[in-house]
């Protein structure tokens, strides 16, 4: 199960070659604000912040992303715990081709892993490819990006 309520939830975003980073980033501005932001626009005091996000990866080096954007993960799927909440970005990868078997193995695994586990999985747009990927959208309906 995620950890204890006592501390902040930890909301991981998978970073991958294949996705964006505006949405990487867009996820991590949004839960960076949560619980901040409003406190600052009411006394001119920022908030401590609800959540804390972490950009999570494979691996530990620099990921060159679409449009040539360098994204610095900051943990691998073996630094960090069980995550309250699972992020998954967009997948930017040709609707029509076939994606080579075990392209995405490492991150399928996490994602089973932090299922089993009992994260919140969620994603944006073509990320739920990764989902039906790890079975775990098997027997249920979803919806994903108008071109997959």
């Amino acid at each position: 199960m995620p950890a204890s309520t006592s501390r902040k939830p930890v909301v991981a975003i998978l970073a991958m070659p294949e996705t964006s980073a505006s949405i990487v980033y867009g996820m991590y501005d949004v839960f960076s604000l949560a619980g901040r932001d409003w406190d600052y626009i009411a006394t001119g005091v920022p908030g401590q912040g609800a959540v804390k996000p972490v950009i999570v990866a494979a691996g530990t080096d620099v990921l060159t992303v679409l449009n040539q954007v360098h994204i610095r993960p900051q943990a691998t799927f073996d630094d960090i715990d069980v995550p309250d909440v699972v992020c998954v970005p967009d997948l930017a990868i040709d609707p029509l081709a076939p994606v080579e078997e075990g392209r995405f193995a490492r991150e399928v695994e996490w994602l089973r892993r932090c299922h089993a586990a009992g994260s919140i999985l969620a994603s944006a747009c073509s990320g739920t490819l990764l989902f039906a990927e790890a079975g775990l959208l098997d027997g249920c309906d979803a919806t994903t990006h108008w071109a997959y």
